[in-house]
């Protein structure tokens, strides 16, 4: 079956207006021609869209089936339009950010801040995923950078590596092990604890600090975002071992936060496409994010986290 994109457009253009007349009128055609057009549709699909009267249309049952994938269909035709509209125009002046979710919640608002007081003009679209999808998509798809914990593959464009620290225990402000200023691993003896599912990588290193420590938690709940853990540990649910960026995103929030003694760094990469790819805004969205990052570490030092 190979249906034409004319005769979607005339399927869709009968689904509003239900007359033949109307619908040969708003695509600059004829009837004959539109009531063809449908004909020849029905019989592609093997049913039929619309009960005949004298006046109007009557949709059925599988009209109204097909007509919500189609509707899928022209949105994304007419995002495409907007799309050239703007090339066009010269109006697509935005930059594109790929990065974990705990980054799009904890690093780009206090970013895009720093770079809207400098480019009040730029548009910015922020794409959160996760890291397993994250670091093939940035090769695949026009990203001006990447904000994420391990290396991404292939090779292309340039990486910098930015260390923050250690990751740091958060729990419940009013938590027994709060009133300790460093938290010993033999502390957190039998805690109720939110962890990271297993394909994280700072996962494994916090169970090998258990492990060697010969330390056992009672896990209780699993996710794959470290934002999530946030707001678990702000409800009272357990403590976990979190990036310091989340940390100090959800402190004050009946979330207190404390380094560890035994510790475990912490580091994420900034990568960048080959020059040719960027908008004209990555340079300053660069400087908006490394001050960002200054700052971050300034507030963790002064804190006595890291």
């Amino acid at each position: 079956m190979r249906l034409t994109h004319r005769q979607l457009e005339i399927f869709r253009s009968l689904m509003q207006t239900l007359s033949v007349t109307e619908t040969a009128a708003e695509l600059y055609s004829s009837q004959p021609t539109i009531s063809r057009e449908l004909k020849a549709l029905e019989d592609s699909l093997g049913f039929v869209l619309f009960l005949r009267d004298k006046r109007r249309l009557e949709v059925t049952p599988r009209a109204i089936a097909l007509h919500s994938i189609v509707q899928r269909s022209f949105v994304s035709l007419d995002e495409i339009g907007r799309a050239a509209d703007a090339i066009r125009g010269d109006r697509l002046q935005r930059i594109a950010v790929a990065c974990l979710p705990a980054f799009a919640h904890a690093l780009m608002p206090q970013t895009i801040d720093r770079f809207r007081a400098l480019h009040k003009d730029a548009a910015i679209k922020v794409h959160s995923i996760e890291e397993s999808v994250l670091t093939r998509e940035l090769l695949n798809k026009i990203f001006d950078l990447g904000v994420v914990e391990g290396r991404v593959p292939g090779g292309l464009g340039s990486l910098e590596q930015r260390d923050l620290g250690n990751l740091l225990c958060v729990m419940p402000a009013d938590h027994p092990l709060s009133r300790y200023k460093c938290l010993e691993v033999e502390q957190m003896e039998g805690s109720d604890f939110i962890y990271y599912s297993e394909e994280d990588s700072y996962r494994r290193q916090i169970d090998a600090l258990f492990d060697t420590a010969g330390v056992s938690r009672n896990l209780m709940v699993e996710t794959t975002t470290a934002t999530s853990i946030g707001g678990m540990v702000s409800q009272g649910i357990g403590i976990s071992i979190v990036n310091p960026l989340t940390a100090l995103a959800f402190e004050g929030n009946n979330l207190t936060v404390r380094p560890l003694a035994k510790t475990i760094p912490y580091s994420l990469n900034i990568w960048q496409p080959d020059p040719v790819r960027q908008s004209q805004w990555s340079a300053g969205f660069m400087d908006a994010l490394r001050q960002t990052l200054d700052d971050i570490v300034e507030r963790l030092t002064a804190r006595e986290l890291i």
